[in-house]
């Protein structure tokens, strides 16, 4: 993705590629070193407090760490009890205890299913920790309230469309960026801030020409309308307000909004970080074409931008024209062929000429077992700049990727891809990319679909360039929207419904192989 020494949030500190830490992302202590019955301490430390862990005292001796919850402490799916995230991220710990390992995290507006009742307070948790479904324990305070009708709750009213090639709907500043507005600006504010007539601004850009990018326009919420300063969740950064707004948004910034309003004639997007953003003054993503998709096994063909004619044998062998192939379309392939022509699984036959040919390997990497169930793992090539997912021997999926600039050069000099055979760390729906300012200062919001498997080093769409095939990134590995948002799905760990992101504990993440 972009600069040097950097990285994501959530990755592990050390050496990084992709982007630096934001303030959340901590390393945690070994889970061999941690008693799930230790006194229990909380996620709502006090501002003064050290990023190391620390254990506080039980309010009383019967708030100490239980085992065991009783029926009524238990979350009941689809139940009426519910916990919400009101924090950029809301941990999810494997016992109502911050020194439990973190099992993921909650995104502000999340909703999930908890107990009736707490099962421990803590003198830094004394509201308590609820169980929640599918697992693991919330601290209710400043990252999570019971309280539906808290702003916070309200704001983040938009949830992300999970599953979909763009979880959001994003757009990238132009060379002019825009202003973040903090609540609904009236034309006269928008006047003074952008020094253009409001009248003006619309005749340059009708929001007419941005409905085809931006789809459904809605109504504004009640918290918008009423000209209230829109809030910001527990952990975001806090800017300061001069007017109605909190500034300009960095040159190379992207942001991802969660809907789209018209206000006095001009569309604004609402975005994940509650912010309000004209439209106008910002570069909307169009979903790129290019994807890769399932197979059944090697070899495989990726077929080109211009897709591909199909061909049927008459009964002479002579091949005759059959139709059609869409552009990057995937085809199963038999391996067997015919000059130029390689014969497809359903029985047509293909030129080599519009496609990428994907072959079968010839040897595997030693990690492979052949007792058990197949594993699933992925492997990537650096020189072919090809990604594909196997589950055992059998390819199930392959896609072209776009890997560091610095090719096979050593990765801690340089923006190459760090070679070897690693596991996923952490996934998550989407977080912020943020750039070195020393060397490239971008600030992307909400990358979707990235899974940490080394580092800084990982697996994320990249929205920004259609370059899949060719080297791009300055060190993680990039794909396309749509096979980014196949390959979170099919990786372990499962990220659980309404979770933004989880940890991998025990080496149950997915194994990355990174190669020549």
């Amino acid at each position: 993705m972009s600069v040097r020494r950097t990285s994501l949030v959530l990755a592990l500190v050390g050496a990084a590629a992709c982007a630096r830490p934001a303030p959340d992302a901590s390393p945690e202590p070994p889970p061999s070193a941690i008693a799930w019955s230790a006194s229990p301490s909380s996620s709502d430390a006090p501002p003064q407090a050290s990023t190391s862990a620390t254990v506080d005292p039980p309010v009383a001796s019967s708030a100490s760490t239980p085992t065991t919850t009783s029926p009524d402490e238990e979350p009941v799916e689809g139940g009426p009890n519910k916990l919400i995230a009101i924090a950029v991220q809301t941990w999810v710990y494997e016992g109502p205890n911050d020194e439990t390992p973190k099992l993921g995290y909650l995104r502000a507006g999340a909703v999930v299913d908890r107990g009736g009742k707490p099962v421990a307070m803590t003198k830094r948790c004394p509201k308590g920790w609820f169980k929640v479904a599918p697992r693991g324990f919330v601290c209710n305070g400043k990252r999570a309230t019971t309280d539906p009708e808290h702003p916070i709750a309200r704001a983040s009213w938009k949830k992300p469309k999970r599953g979909e090639p763009l979880p959001y709907r994003y757009a990238r500043a132009k060379e002019q960026p825009p202003y973040l507005y903090v609540r609904v600006p009236t034309p006269k504010e928008q006047e003074r801030a952008e020094w253009m007539k409001h009248a003006d601004r619309i005749r340059e850009v009708p929001a007419a020409r941005l409905l085809p990018l931006v789809g459904e326009v809605e109504p504004l919420p009640p918290f918008l309308a009423s000209g209230q300063v829109l809030p910001k969740p527990f952990g975001a950064t806090q800017r300061l307000h001069v007017g109605a707004h909190e500034g300009k948004a960095g040159p190379k910034s992207a942001f991802a909004f969660m809907s789209v309003h018209e206000i006095d004639g001009r569309l604004f997007g609402l975005s994940t970080d509650l912010q309000l953003i004209a439209l106008d003054r910002v570069q909307l993503v169009k979903l790129t074409d290019i994807h890769g998709g399932p197979v059944d096994d090697l070899p495989a063909g990726l077929l080109l931008g211009g897709g591909g004619v199909r061909h049927k044998l008459d009964e002479k062998g002579v091949p005759k024209v059959d139709g059609r192939l869409d552009p990057y379309d995937v085809v199963s392939l038999t391996g067997q062929t015919k000059g130029d022509l390689w014969e497809t699984k359903d029985g047509s036959w293909i030129s080599a000429a519009q496609m990428r040919v994907v072959k079968k390997r010839d040897a595997w990497p030693t990690f492979l077992r052949t007792d058990g169930p197949p594993r699933k793992w992925i492997d990537v090539s650096i020189n072919d700049q090809i990604l594909v997912a196997y589950e055992g021997t059998k390819a199930v999926f392959v896609t072209r990727v776009s890997t560091g600039l610095g090719g096979m050069a050593d990765p801690e000099k340089t923006t190459a891809t760090k070679r070897g055979s690693f596991s996923i760390k952490s996934k998550h729906l989407t977080t912020t990319m943020r750039g070195e300012e020393s060397v490239d200062d971008y600030e992307l919001g909400d990358v979707p679909y990235v899974q940490y498997f080394e580092e800084g080093y990982a697996l994320h769409a990249a929205f920004w360039h259609e370059r899949f095939g060719n080297p791009h990134s300055h060190g993680c590995v990039n794909l396309t929207p749509r096979d980014a948002a196949w390959l979170f799905e099919w990786t372990d760990p499962p990220v659980p419904p309404e979770w933004h992101g989880v940890q991998a504990h025990g080496g149950e993440g997915t194994i990355v192989h990174t190669r020549p």
